[in-house]
């Protein structure tokens, strides 16, 4: 099971200011499946989201240690404990 990080801008629309989801797949196709189940496009076809990273390029930034826009880790969905 892998981790995969979708993060969150300034924008309202966004279901969260800042901060991230982690959602638990075994790729990222699967991932973003789960994602989007939870947190519906707004516009068919984009992401309600800023970004998305494996868990590799997360691990890369600081938003571990420093949040992201002050936020941190929202919601933790997916296939966990698989």
């Amino acid at each position: 099971m892998k981790r995969f990080y979708y993060t969150f801008g300034t924008d309202k629309r966004y279901p969260y200011r800042g901060g991230w989801v982690e959602v638990w797949a075994d790729n990222m196709q699967e991932a973003d499946e789960i994602f989007r189940k939870h947190y519906p496009d707004r516009i068919s076809g984009t992401f309600n989201c800023a970004h998305y990273y494996t868990e590799e390029e997360f691990r890369k930034t600081d938003m571990c240690v420093k949040g992201n826009l002050g936020a941190f880790c929202h919601n933790v969905i997916g296939r966990i404990g698989v």
